[in-house]
């Protein structure tokens, strides 16, 4: 299937923050990269605002559906120990976007939609965190570094195997060690 225009503006704009920050984010260089005009781009985002909110909406339906795809049956029919167990699979073995580091640990303001569709995923999939265990907690710390050192490609020591995976995704679901 082919993919939308608007898909690969949003697509080619967190390739941009991933290489070169937020604040290189522009419609000039956004059109460059998508092989459009300016207002081949201003058709689909007008501001700067849609062009986040639209990441921000994307980014989330993806991070949502491999939730879903990882859990296997409806949200509603799961314990909150299945939802924590689901996210957190899919957080710790799914696809990370280009850019979402980059977007994500933007100051600029247009970036808290991300803050928010992420906080959105959370509220969704994990409930009220003061109700979690301290090991659960712990355990969701251990996937957002997980996430964090799998989204900045910079190079480094790989800790991440299956075992810490499997250990991660106990402590999410409050098992013990």
């Amino acid at each position: 299937m082919k993919q939308s225009r608007r898909a690969l503006i949003m697509e080619r704009a967190l390739e941009i923050t991933h290489e070169e920050g937020f604040d290189a984010l522009t419609f000039e260089a956004l059109a460059e990269r998508v092989g459009v005009t300016r207002g081949g781009v201003v058709y689909h985002f007008p501001t700067k605002d849609d062009l986040a909110a639209g990441i921000a909406s994307m980014l989330l339906e993806h991070w949502q559906a491999a939730a879903r795809l990882a859990l296997g049956k409806p949200l509603g029919q799961a314990s909150q120990a299945e939802r924590l167990q689901a996210l957190a699979r899919s957080i710790l073995e799914g696809e990370i976007q280009r850019g979402e580091l980059s977007f994500v640990m933007s100051p600029v303001s247009r970036a808290a939609q991300l803050a928010a569709a992420w906080d959105t995923l959370y509220s969704e999939w994990v409930g009220d965190v003061s109700t979690l265990t301290p090991i659960q907690r712990v355990g969701l710390l251990a996937v957002d570094g997980w996430w964090l050192s799998r989204a900045d490609d910079s190079p480094g020591v790989d800790l991440q195997d299956e075992e810490t995976m499997s250990l991660i995704i106990r402590m999410v679901a409050g098992e013990g060690l």
